[in-house]
């Protein structure tokens, strides 16, 4: 699915609409692995953060532009919602899109972003999730 096409989607979901995509949960059962899976994840900030270190993708093995996620530390808000990956794609943060952005970009926005975060996410396959495991930086 093209950026544009995924933005124009993602722009319904946050905005209050209906899921046009498969949506995860807590607790679900997981979706095969051939699926393209865009969900929201709301996240509050704990004493130390959100708990997850992100990574441009440009930076990695997977030279390719994009917020990933690099770390989840664990029993931080993100580890224990259950939901998120090392190697997911954060797509937009409160609304406001990150296709294009440079990771200190994303960074201001999430650490501006209040005390809950709406996240949109795009699940990674296992490659991309080594990939991003694998950067050095």
């Amino acid at each position: 699915m093209s950026p544009g096409r995924l933005m124009k989607l993602a722009r319904g979901c946050i905005s209050g609409c209906e899921f046009p995509f498969p949506v995860s949960s807590p607790g679900a059962p997981p979706l095969p692995d051939d699926l393209c899976v865009v969900f929201v994840v709301e996240l509050d900030k704990g004493p130390y953060g959100l708990g997850m270190g992100l990574i441009d993708g440009l930076h990695t093995p997977l030279n390719a532009p994009g917020i990933y996620i690099r770390t989840l530390i664990p029993d931080g808000p993100a580890a224990s919602d259950g939901r998120l990956r090392i190697g997911d794609r954060i797509l937009a943060v409160n609304g406001t899109s990150l296709i294009g952005a440079d990771y200190q970009s994303a960074v201001d926005l999430i650490r501006l972003g209040g005390g809950r975060l709406r996240f949109l996410v795009a699940k990674s396959d296992p490659e991309v999730s080594e990939k991003i495991s694998a950067s050095s930086c």
